[in-house]
């Protein structure tokens, strides 16, 4: 059997992955068929957050604005959910997985391995193999080491194929992004996840000479000395380099230097179309107080779902949003639950389990859940509220989006630094000390000057809007001159 006509066996989206990784969905030095230069968006995001999705649409969109011929390709952590989101192909940003980072199986190829084994898949084991596996378990000290050998070997076997591939993937690249997110980050998967990604990417496309920039990204933790050094490199390779908040640009200033005069262009979130943007239905509830409220919870420190878990503190953040919802029950407002990440859509009912009675009462009748499967679907959400409550960053950023007055529980600088840059300080609590009584006055302040906190969240928006033209024009250029200097 031929390797087209393998590939045909395999579903759609093995298929496109595939032929994008050897080359065979077009000649990467055969331009004829190109009807515009080509992007790769790359993003730690494997489609569970919404507000990667809307940063990955919101590059889309302005970059397309200018190129109108342009093609994108994803590099993320899920081929298939970028190819179903996007509607632009994908390919692997990892060759194997870790705790916290890899490749998703749910959403699509795990990683460039389950491509071969697709293709090559074995039929039951040699007899040699099951007998080399009897006298390993006989002799423990031989099959530690033995296995220790092979997960090492096979480790970098797959690194060298993920690594050959991308190679040649990116040689039908004019441009690759680091499109925003919080990327400059260890939590997640610690050094050999992100950073290194990071590290490779940026060195392969030196080598294949492909523009390589970071566009809007955060900062985090960068502790470890290799972390730091991954990170570095990859920061001097890029062609250019901009951050969402000037915090961010100091972290990365202490691992190149030269970052310190580097771009600060806001979260790309924020550069969404307003014509992108779905609008109100209409369905305002009435409610006894007339008023309504969002919630968007977050599994902060969830044991198992979360770095560094801690259940006391996460045990104590569902009592208090009982005790918020409760009270904004017992208030007469309507309260609607969402969430920006679909994790986070498991603290639902972990907090309508510790209403009391009187609350559960009032659910049926002053609670809604919303349907959420895209950042659209927060947006609907979020139009006809008056007010949110929430902890993740693009939860309030989809908050300022609508034009929402927002609490922000904050779990992590980052949200307190955007909290800060809209002059929402007031209305900034703490997620380890936080009480239900500390919400309420915040959203009592928020009623009191809502005509004010409104206008300070359109000033913002009107005051940035003018930083990302200039950047989106940089990355069309460049992707032009590259595809010019391939034709």
């Amino acid at each position: 059997m031929s390797a087209d006509q393998q590939l045909h066996s395999l579903p759609e989206e093995v298929v496109e992955s595939k032929k994008a990784a050897r080359g065979t969905t077009h000649d990467p030095d055969d331009t004829s068929d190109r009807v515009g230069p080509r992007v790769a968006l790359l993003t730690p995001y494997d489609g569970g957050n919404f507000g990667d999705a809307l940063i990955q649409d919101a590059v889309i969109a302005n970059v397309r604005a200018r190129l109108p011929g342009v093609q994108f390709s994803g590099i993320s952590l899920s081929c298939r959910n970028f190819i179903q989101r996007h509607s632009a192909a994908a390919f692997p940003l990892c060759s194997d997985n870790r705790c916290f980072y890899g490749m998703s199986r749910a959403g699509g190829l795990a990683d460039s391995r389950e491509w071969d084994t697709a293709l090559h898949k074995p039929h039951g084991e040699s007899p040699n193999k099951d007998q080399l596996k009897r006298v390993v378990k006989r002799v423990p000290v031989v099959g530690w080491f033995v296995k220790t050998i092979y997960r090492l070997c096979a480790r970098l076997w797959g690194e060298l194929r993920h690594s050959v591939n991308a190679y040649r993937f990116l040689r039908g690249q004019n441009l690759v992004m680091v499109s925003g997110g919080g990327q400059l980050d260890e939590e997640w998967g610690g050094t050999r996840a992100h950073p290194f990604a990071l590290f490779k990417w940026a060195i392969l496309a030196r080598i294949v000479g492909v523009p390589f920039v970071f566009t809007s990204v955060g900062a985090g933790k960068v502790t470890s000395t290799t972390s730091r050094f991954f990170l570095s490199i990859a920061l001097r390779l890029a062609r250019s380099r901009s951050y969402r908040d000037k915090n961010s640009r100091e972290i990365a200033s202490t691992l190149l230097r030269r970052a310190a005069t580097d771009s600060v262009v806001p979260d790309l979130a924020f550069s969404l179309p307003s014509a992108e943007l779905p609008a109100s239905t209409g369905n305002h509830p009435i409610s006894p107080s007339g008023k309504f409220v969002a919630i968007s919870p977050i599994i902060y420190r969830k044991p198992g779902c979360w770095p560094n878990s801690d259940h006391g503190l996460y045990d104590r953040y569902l009592g208090q949003m009982a005790l918020v919802v409760s009270q904004l029950l017992e208030g007469g407002y309507f309260v609607s639950l969402i969430w920006s990440s679909s994790d986070d859509e498991a603290a639902i009912p972990e907090i309508l389990d510790r209403l009391d009675s009187e609350s559960k009462v009032r659910v049926t009748h002053q609670i809604s859940i919303a349907t959420i499967k895209s950042w659209k679907d927060i947006v609907a959400a979020l139009v006809d509220v008056d007010f949110l409550i929430a902890s993740r960053l693009h939860s309030e950023i989809l908050g300022f989006l609508t034009q929402k007055p927002t609490i922000a529980i904050s779990f992590d600088s980052k949200v307190d630094w955007l909290m800060e840059d809209v002059g929402q300080n007031d209305y900034l609590l703490r997620i380890d000390d936080f009480t239900a009584d500390d919400v309420m006055e915040a959203l009592h302040n928020l009623e009191l000057h809502r005509s004010i906190v409104t206008e300070q969240i359109g000033s913002y928006r009107t005051r940035i809007a003018s930083a990302f033209a200039p950047q989106y024009d940089v990355l069309a250029d460049y992707a032009m001159a590259s595809y010019r200097s391939r034709k």
